[in-house]
């Protein structure tokens, strides 16, 4: 996990907890309502720190996560240091608002908000226009890259979703694309999307996309998720 963004989304987990939602003593939270925005971390890694720990471990793939972890002056040194160390697949997990140096990424997983820039400005409080830009160039420079939205009833619903597998569609059909439910997180009026609403949402974005998934929020974890700092 990385901190910093250059978007401040009105659902953005962190601001429900600095911490992996997936650890086990977190997983309760997501369908909690808010009473506070969390605190930030009051502590940072140096890039030593970062390595001492992971050598400790078996490394195969690394999701490389947010807030925005394409913002860390240290992403090209770590991604070249993770390939370099343990060959292992580096997934960079973005809004892509702005990119990095890309040269040890194996893939870009892209968080795309909304294809209507005015819900995009109103979510994240910035314009989807570069965005768009860079998704088109990412597909064009033969990266790995998959896509990932949020179904917020009432918001960034079924029509908005539509509009994203179009988008998706039209840049390349072969494209991964994961539906993924709101979690309550900050003060917002919205509610957990419905399991009925999702699958209509994944019936919807079939009619475009061949590789589609839509997550309900009731999964079972196949592997737990641990803390190793």
């Amino acid at each position: 996990f990385f901190w910093g963004c250059n978007f401040s989304c009105l659902g953005c987990l962190c601001k429900k907890e600095t911490h992996n939602f997936l650890l086990s003593e977190h997983l309760h939270l997501p369908f909690e309502e808010s009473t506070a925005i969390a605190d930030s971390p009051n502590r940072f890694i140096s890039f030593e720190e970062l390595i001492e720990t992971l050598d400790k471990l078996e490394i195969k793939k690394v999701l490389l996560e947010g807030q925005e972890a394409s913002l860390d002056p240290l992403y090209p040194k770590i991604t070249q240091a993770l390939h370099q160390r343990y060959d292992s697949y580096n997934i960079l997990c973005s809004n892509i608002y702005s990119l990095p140096s890309l040269k040890d990424t194996d893939e870009v997983a892209v968080g795309l908000k909304a294809i209507d820039d005015s819900i995009h400005k109103e979510y994240t409080g910035k314009s989807n226009r570069q965005v768009l830009a860079n998704f088109i160039g990412l597909n064009q420079s033969g990266i790995k890259s998959s896509v990932a939205s949020v179904f917020i009833p009432g918001f960034i619903d079924i029509n908005e979703t539509e509009s994203i597998a179009k988008f998706i569609a039209q840049v390349n059909k072969d494209i991964p694309y994961h539906i993924l439910p709101y979690f309550k997180s900050g003060f917002n009026p919205w509610r957990h999307p419905t399991r009925e609403e999702m699958e209509a949402a994944e019936k919807t974005a079939r009619k475009y996309l061949g590789k589609v998934r839509s997550w309900k929020g009731d999964e079972e974890m196949k592997y737990e998720v641990v803390k190793i700092f």
